[in-house]
């Protein structure tokens, strides 16, 4: 008889600035290319292979739609000014991205880890 599959714990890369802004609390979003399968209620970790960073958080909303269709106060929260800005930018990540593109949409929220801790004791110098 199978065993019932467990679903791996899910991960988002997030690169310097950011990082700072998720462990301070004002990061709650990112939009990337693509169709991505992230679920709701689940934790994430948000990390950096290349440096020291992560911590835990957990999904609070999934959208997919197309870039154009990514409303102004999600590119405003994710730190763009307009739709042409926010496709400059993922271009660095993602070179065929256009507004006909799909993306998803992921928020977070409860974040945690040493990190947060660290920060939120005041023995953290960001």
């Amino acid at each position: 008889m199978p065993k019932e599959l467990k679903k791996p714990l899910q991960a988002l890369l997030i690169a310097e600035p950011s990082q700072r802004l998720v462990i301070v609390g004002s990061k709650k979003i990112t939009i990337r290319e693509g169709h991505r399968d992230y679920t709701v209620g689940e934790p994430v970790m948000l990390c950096d292979h290349n440096e020291s960073f992560c911590v835990k958080a957990e999904i609070t909303e999934v959208r997919h739609c197309l870039a154009k269709e990514v409303s102004k106060g999600e590119m405003r929260k994710d730190g763009y000014n307009s739709l042409s800005e926010m496709i400059e930018d993922l271009r660095t990540y993602y070179p065929d991205i256009n507004e006909n593109s799909n993306v998803t949409v992921i928020k977070w929220d409860n974040i945690e880890g040493i990190l947060i801790d660290g920060y939120e004791s005041g023995n953290l110098k960001l």
